[in-house]
Parts: structure tokens; sequence; C-alpha cells
């Protein structure tokens, strides 16, 4: 079970060259043959509908309504939040302070307290490079660890 970061879906649409296109390609490959359960957070398609380029949007919209096995709801959210005694904003505010996006912070969550496999990502600076201090975070918390990877990892 995995959660695709949009960086690997809007790299595998729009990127014309570079290694992490092949890459990205080739993995979005292996979700449409179904190798991969995917969930999705439904907040990633609404700050998908926030960009401008409508093109790329609608592209990355799409991917993600045919391919995902799993949508997660913002009540789905809310609710495994609650029912685990989750104090979101603390942990996303402390993701936040160790460098971490707040997008990429609810996406960490999203992953933890969904038991994903693992979330798939390009995202070096914010992510795959904290991967240590998220799993701390997460872990001080009283939260299942995350694995992050990129696309040629699984």
């Amino acid at each position: 079970m995995i959660i695709i970061d949009l960086d690997i879906v809007t790299v595998s649409i729009w990127d014309k060259k570079g290694e992490n296109v092949r890459l990205a390609v080739k993995f979005i490959d292996r979700v449409m043959n179904k190798e991969f359960y995917v969930i999705t957070p439904y907040f990633m398609l609404e700050l998908i509908s926030k960009w401008k380029y409508s093109q790329l949007k609608d592209h990355i919209e799409d991917f993600y309504l045919k391919f995902t096995d799993k949508m997660i709801s913002n009540e789905d959210l809310d609710e495994r939040i609650e029912s685990m005694n989750v104090d979101d904003k603390k942990i996303i505010v402390e993701l936040m302070n160790h460098g971490i996006k707040g997008e990429d912070s609810l996406l960490v969550l999203v992953a933890s307290i969904f038991d994903a496999d693992c979330l798939i990502t390009f995202n070096r600076i914010h992510l795959k490079s904290k991967k240590e201090t998220i799993n701390e975070v997460l872990r001080k918390n009283g939260l299942r660890t995350i694995r992050i990877a990129g696309p040629e990892e699984v």
C-alpha cells in the first residue's frame, strides 16, 4: 500500500528529459499495471485544483482518480486522527519546525496513521533527506514510522 507524492506524477506527465523522467514513467507504468495498492488523501486533489496550468492539473487529477484504490476523504482523515487521539496540529508544527513543508507534513501523517507501506517521492529536500527526523517525530508522538523512498527503490 503506497502513497504517491505529486512530484512523481508531475514529472511523469510534464517533464521531457532527465533521469527522473525515466524513473517516474517506469514507476507510473507499474502503478497502471496495478502492481501497488494506492491510497490518496483527498487534500492532494484540493492542492492540485489551485494550480494555474489547467492541462497539467487535469492530467494529474485524472491519474489519481483512475489509479487510486482508496481515496482518503478529509472526513476519513479527521475520524482516524480522532480515533487514534492524535494531536495532528502539534505533529505538523513539529515537522514544519524541522523544515518539512506543511503539505508534506500532512502527507507524512497520513502515511503513518493509514499504515502505508511507503511514501513514494522525489522530494529530497523536505522528505527523503529528513527520513530519520520525520520518523523520530512520529515515534516520539506514538505513531508508526514510515518508509520514504524514490520510485527506483520499490
